[in-house]
């Protein structure tokens, strides 16, 4: 017991711990001594009765031990033992956990079938349903919020019209399914990042193959431009790199560690992997970046920015899930899931330049598992889809602004200004995708 709750209690001092936890980390374990030591007391009274017939030599009113007296102690200890079972397999499985009652009444509140003068995204409506691509994987739409391009496991680019949801273009490659899409702020050229660890750039004023950046020895998932339309960032486990968008010459990468080819034949391998991280976000607009460990990456230096991670999370309680870099660079929104709340999905927005929280709001309440919602994010508004709904939420409060019934989406994706969203939608009767686009407000 000295052991257990000097583990216990300092993390419920901390409040780390919900009332809900502490009943049965905290309270169960109370509850268990005082039923055994009442049980053995029981016993002891019984057993000293019996001794003092024998010792006395009174045989003839000596007590007949009564069935029940034997199994009482025993039933004792198998009910407690399944009481704690029953207690410990519904916190696990979050049975009979209804989700909490702020997340509820701000729901209730911000939900547009209910107070559609709530928010102006609650005049947002469904305008396409782009059946045209149905292995889409991943989305980018142009700064202007016209050009809408999707991108596949079948190694195909689709370029869409937002404003007539009209197929403008197929652009397809030979290789590798593609994890990632970006567009050029003149709407002219397109990059992609694919499985075969190539940067792939595209025109849409000329027919000619695309240009193949060389470098990634992982899977490209990230890709970006930035804002003057001259760099091209590309992000794969253990490197970010740098590419001249009219040369394809590569320019830097982070981290700046030497590069070793082993050639097998016509086969050339590329080996950078020195670096052990994932790129969480790029921001191109910034020239920032997020990794795996809560570091902010500067691209224009190449430096490592270390920023105080128990300023971000809370040690006991908080499972990091996701982060996206809001644009300009100055805001991050980190998704964390709640060990000590199964199974409570919540948002911090982290302001990048003090190292501090900024705000906290709920994202989702999950009843067997942590929901790492997708998310995307306008100048002033984070946009998530759970639950067959959309959610708003204000970049700079985390507080919950609008909900929409749009159907569940995944790979979200949101023009600057917010005013058109789109996202990928499995369809009813098949798994293929569906390409959904919505115009949030005029």
């Amino acid at each position: 017991y000295l052991v257990w709750y000097s583990v216990c209690l300092p993390i419920w001092l901390t409040g780390a711990m919900p009332k809900a936890v502490a009943l049965q980390f905290v309270g169960l374990p109370i509850v268990i001594l005082v039923v055994f030591w009442a049980a053995f007391w029981a016993e002891a009274a019984r057993s000293r009765h019996d001794l003092m017939q024998m010792i006395l030599g009174q045989p003839g009113s000596q007590r007949v031990a009564n069935p029940v007296d034997r199994s009482l102690p025993t039933a004792l200890q198998w009910g407690v033992f399944g009481l704690g079972i029953a207690i410990a397999f519904f916190q696990i499985t979050g049975t009979f956990r209804p989700p909490t009652q702020p997340e509820i009444t701000a729901e209730a509140v911000a939900s547009c079938a209910q107070h559609p003068e709530h928010s102006p995204v609650c005049q947002g409506s469904l305008i396409h349903t782009l059946t045209g691509h149905p292995t889409a994987t991943a989305l980018a739409m142009s700064t202007d919020g016209r050009t809408l391009i999707s991108g596949g496991s079948d190694k195909a680019l689709k370029v869409w019209d937002l404003q007539t949801g009209r197929l403008r273009k197929t652009l397809q490659s030979d290789s590798g399914s593609i994890n990632a899409v970006a567009i050029a702020p003149d709407g002219k050229t397109i990059v992609s990042g694919s499985e075969d660890r190539m940067v792939r750039i595209w025109s849409l004023t000329h027919s000619q193959p695309p240009r193949m950046l060389a470098g990634h020895s992982a899977a490209v998932n990230q890709v970006g431009i930035t804002p003057d339309g001259k760099t091209v960032i590309s992000g794969s486990y253990g490197a970010i790199k740098q590419w001249d968008l009219a040369t394809g010459q590569l320019k830097a990468t982070f981290p700046s560690v030497p590069q070793t080819e082993t050639h097998l034949g016509p086969v050339t391998m590329i080996d950078d992997t020195a670096g052990q991280f994932n790129p969480l976000d790029i921001d191109p607009d910034s020239n920032t970046a997020l990794i795996s460990d809560l570091n902010l990456v500067d691209l224009a230096t190449n430096q490592t920015k270390s920023i105080p991670t128990d300023k971000v999370q809370n040690l006991f309680a908080d499972h990091f899930l996701s982060a996206h870099i809001s644009r300009g660079g100055k805001l991050a929104v980190l998704q964390f899931g709640n060990n000590f709340n199964k199974f409570e999905t919540g948002l911090k927005v982290w302001d990048l330049a003090t190292g501090n929280v900024r705000a906290e709001g709920h994202a989702a309440f999950a009843q067997n598992m942590f929901a790492d919602i997708p998310l995307a994010l306008s100048r002033d508004r984070i946009f998530g889809s759970i639950d067959g709904k959309l959610k708003v939420w204000n970049l700079q409060t985390a507080k919950l602004e609008a909900v929409l019934k749009t159907g569940g989406m995944s790979a979200l994706v949101v023009s600057p200004d917010g005013r058109w969203l789109a996202g990928l939608s499995n369809g009813l009767a098949t798994d293929q995708s569906q390409i959904k686009v919505f115009r949030l407000f005029d």
